[in-house]
This record gives C-alpha cells, sequence and structure tokens, in this order.
C-alpha cells in the first residue's frame, strides 16, 4: 500500500490535527452507539426484542462487511482516506433518514442501524491509516490523546442529551439531526487526512483470510480474541437493558442509566487512556492482554452481581478503566503482528470476526435472558469466565521482568516500531 507523499514527520502531525478535530463528531456518535439508540428505542418506541437487538448488532454487521475495505478500495484505486469519508457521508444518510421520519419505530431503527453498519466497514482502513502515518515507537500515546478528546466530548454531550431526555423523552428529535451532522462532520476530516494513491486492481474478497492459516501467531491471537469478545460484547449490549427494564429490579431513569453508562464510563475511560496508550507503546503485549480480560471480567462482576448502586457506578468506573486499553489494543493491536503494508488486511480478519461475534452476542444475549431466563448474576459470571479461558491460551506467551517491558512488534517487520 502506497505511503503519503509528504515527510513522515508532516504526514503524522497533519494526520493527528485532523483526528483531533475529528474526535468531536466522534465523542457525539459514540453516545448514540452506547446508550441513546437503545434508550430511545425502548423509552419512547417501546421496540420489541428484534428491534432491539437490530440496533445493538449493526455496527457489528458492519464489521463483518469491513472485510470488503480493501478489496474495494482497490476496485476504485481510490485514496484510503478518501474512502473513508464517502462512508462516513452514507452513513449520514442513515441518520438523516431517522431524523426526516422521526415519528416512525421504523425509520428510527433502520435508519440509526443503516448508519452504525456503514460507519463501522471503514475501521480496517482507518488501521492502516494509523500504521501509515503515524510511527510505531508513539503510535498508542498519539491514539490515545485524540480518543481522550473523544471522550470528553462524549462525557459533555452525553451530560446534556442526557438531562434533554430526562425532562421528556420525546426530546430526542434534534438530537437525530446532530447525530446527522456530526457524521458528516467526521466524513469531511477524514477527506483532508494524507494518504498516498491506491493501485487499481482486483483483490479477491476473501483474499485477507489466508493469513489466518499462515501466520501461526496472529491465529492464535484470533482464538483469545474471540473469547474475550464474545464475552464482554454479550455483557455489555446489555447493560442499558438490564439497568432500565425494571425486571431485573432497577429501572434506573433516562438521567441515571446516562450517568452510569456515558459520564462515569466515559470519563473513567478518557482519564486513564493516556495510561494504555504508554503502555501499549511499552509493554509486552500478551501481558497488556492478559492484564485488560482481568479487568474487564471484574467490571462484568460487579455490574452484574451488584445490587446497590454505588458497586454497580464503581462497575462502570472499572469497565472505563478497561474500556479505555481496550479501545487502543482492538484498534492497533495488528500493528504488532502484520507486515505493514498488510495491516489493512489482517485488521480485516479481525473486524469480520469481532463482527460475526458481535452480530450474535446482543440476540445470544436476549436469548438467555428472556427464553432461558437466566439471571444476570449468572450472565456475569459466565463472561467472566470466557475472560479467564482468554488468558489461559495466552499465558505461555507473557513475560515479566525485563522482557515484560518490550513494546516492539511480536514479529519484527516494523522498521518504525
Amino acid at each position: 500500500m502506497t505511503e503519503p507523499s509528504e515527510s513522515g514527520d508532516a504526514v503524522a502531525s497533519r494526520t493527528f490535527r485532523l483526528e483531533l478535530v475529528r474526535a468531536v463528531p466522534l465523542g457525539i456518535l459514540e453516545t448514540l452507539m452506547a446508550t441513546f439508540a437503545v434508550l430511545i428505542a425502548i423509552e419512547h418506541f417501546h421496540v420489541g426484542t428484534t428491534g432491539k437487538a437490530l440496533l445493538l448488532g449493526a455496527s457489528q454487521i458492519g464489521l463483518m462487511a469491513s472485510l470488503g475495505a480493501i478489496p474495494a478500495m482497490h476496485a476504485l484505486g481510490s485514496r484510503l482516506t478518501a474512502v473513508c469519508g464517502w462512508l462516513g457521508l452514507v452513513a449520514a444518510c442513515g441518520m438523516v433518514g431517522a431524523a426526516v421520519m422521526n415519528d416512525s419505530a421504523g425509520w428510527f431503527v433502520g435508519g440509526v442501524s443503516f448508519g452504525f453498519f456503514v460507519f463501522m466497514v471503514q475501521t480496517p482502513l482507518l488501521t492502516q491509516m494509523y500504521q501509515s502515518n503515524y510511527p510505531g515507537h508513539k503510535r498508542g500515546r498519539l491514539f490515545s490523546i485524540v480518543a481522550i478528546a473523544r471522550g470528553v466530548v462524549a462525557v459533555g454531550f452525553g451530560l446534556f442529551a442526557g438531562s434533554l431526555l430526562d425532562g421528556d423523552i420525546g426530546n430526542y428529535r434534534p438530537l437525530l439531526w446532530v447525530f446527522a451532522a456530526a457524521g458528516v462532520g467526521s466524513a469531511l476530516c477524514l477527506f483532508r487526512i494524507p494518504s498516498g494513491p491506491v493501485p487499481r486492481q482486483r483483490v479477491p474478497f476473501f483474499r485477507a483470510f489466508r493469513w489466518v492459516r499462515e501466520d501461526r501467531l496472529f491465529r492464535n491471537l484470533l482464538i483469545a480474541w474471540m473469547l474475550v469478545g464474545l464475552a464482554n460484547l454479550t455483557g455489555f449490549k446489555l447493560y442499558v437493558e438490564y439497568l432500565a427494564n425494571p425486571r431485573f429490579g432497577h429501572a434506573f431513569s433516562p438521567k441515571e442509566i446516562a450517568f452510569l453508562t456515558v459520564t462515569l464510563l466515559f470519563g473513567t475511560k478518557l482519564a486513564t487512556t493516556f495510561f494504555w496508550g504508554v503502555l501499549f507503546d511499552r509493554m509486552n503485549f500478551y501481558l497488556l492482554r492478559v492484564v485488560l480480560n482481568t479487568v474487564f471480567a471484574t467490571a462484568m462482576l460487579l455490574v452484574f452481581l451488584g445490587t446497590e448502586m454505588w458497586v454497580i457506578a464503581l462497575g462502570m468506573c472499572v469497565q472505563g478503566f478497561a474500556f479505555a486499553g481496550g479501545n487502543i489494543a482492538w484498534s492497533l493491536w495488528v500493528t504488532k503482528v502484520a507486515p505493514p503494508e498488510r495491516v489493512g488486511e489482517y485488521m480485516s480478519v479481525h473486524t469480520f470476526l469481532t463482527g460475526v461475534r458481535g452480530a450474535a452476542a446482543p440476540f445470544l444475549g436476549y436469548w438467555l435472558l428472556d427464553d432461558i431466563g437466566i439471571t444476570p448474576a449468572l450472565l456475569g459470571i459466565g463472561c467472566a469466565g470466557l475472560m479467564m479461558l482468554s488468558n489461559a491460551t495466552l499465558w505461555s506467551e507473557v513475560r515479566f521482568g525485563k522482557a515484560r517491558r518490550q513494546g516492539v512488534p511480536l514479529a519484527p517487520r516494523d522498521p518504525g516500531a
């Protein structure tokens, strides 16, 4: 994949500045994905299980479709960031459709779900952009600073939107236009980020899966990600349902739910993101992943086993701490494994498998709660157990002592790292 024509420092600086600007619309959109889409669906439209699962699973289906992002880019012969920008504009169209037909539950679920779907297709291309435009020795830190800015916006907008909906859930209508505008703003920033031309050629849709067969290191890490990802997505995607539905003994108000799942979670996330960015650049990735899995498991147990609000609030803070590191690790870990020119392909396999488990997780979670009748406590214990199993698959590669302070790629292929 061709690098940008500007010097490395100039490319990194320009990319970083535009990513900081893009953090504003991304922070707004993050609150829609994390909380407000499902909250509006439950409180205003009273949608059924299928509609809620569609909202929760649309972004994951988009990750599955992202396997085609690299082939599509080569088929078009277009710049990487230009493809990302056009995908962002198409995603914003879904939000516009939901805003225009704001009294229709079908249009709301369909439009927002479509936006989530398209928005996530660009993910492997963004990771390739970070590989190409950021130097390896500070990639995690640059990414973390942008994530902090995004988190600040998410916390502030979450407080505003939560208060607005707490007064009247019907106030969601103007929020949809804000989300649509955020999608457009993100796309415009992507158009301006430098990236080199891509040769126009035919790339088979499933070509990236050859690396699963040929790269043992990559294959083993994908297995570990599958275990922890299935547990995390199944549990976390049900947080709003668990807190809002009276059958589980809580029935918190929209303002309280926004405080727990947006303010506390994102507040802790942004406060600790840079810490994880430094660790990503300096620590052996296997050890970093084991630590993250343990923190995620602790959060699940606190939230689903907690009966008092302060325990659930503590769990959300721990979840935010885990998300801070998990976001960096999930977005950048393939830069530790893949050859620089193949990062996008490696990432597309990772996002495809994330989409598979993510699309199944909401349906699995609702099936366990509604049809099987499993208690939230047992669900939390089961999710934590899967995360510990993931740790077991990684343990033989964990390094302690001086060896833990090795943030270099696990496969030493990136001279910039």
